[in-house]
């Protein structure tokens, strides 16, 4: 078993692999409370087709579906990690930009 130190970046980078060698699906993912939720706003803001959530005897998995990409590096979405386990990134509300010129989404997690 291989113990993941950054769950979301794991997600999110799996995602943007799976697009860019033209898969439509991303398999086995662990499961996590919080990785469904981020995959309930990348699915409303259409990056995401569907998501299942698959039990296999004690252990849950999740596996995704894609949209269809025809050009990976127009269609891809660009990811951009700011903050790491070992190096917490902290910004006021104030220091919020858009992403994308408004055309993207920031996801931002709190503790709170």
């Amino acid at each position: 078993m291989t113990y993941i130190n950054a769950p979301i970046h794991d997600l999110l980078i799996r995602i943007k692999n799976a697009y860019m060698a033209r898969k439509t699906t991303v398999e086995d993912v662990p499961f996590s409370n919080f990785k469904v939720s981020i995959l309930e706003l990348l699915k409303q803001y259409r990056f995401v087709q569907k998501f299942d959530i698959k039990e296999e005897g004690v252990k849950k998995f999740i596996n995704i579906t894609l949209k269809k990409v025809i050009n990976p590096v127009d269609d891809v979405p660009n990811i951009k990690f700011f903050s790491k386990p070992s190096r917490p990134w902290y910004v006021s509300y104030k220091d919020i930009n858009l992403v994308a010129g408004g055309k993207g989404i920031g996801i931002i997690s709190t503790n709170q």
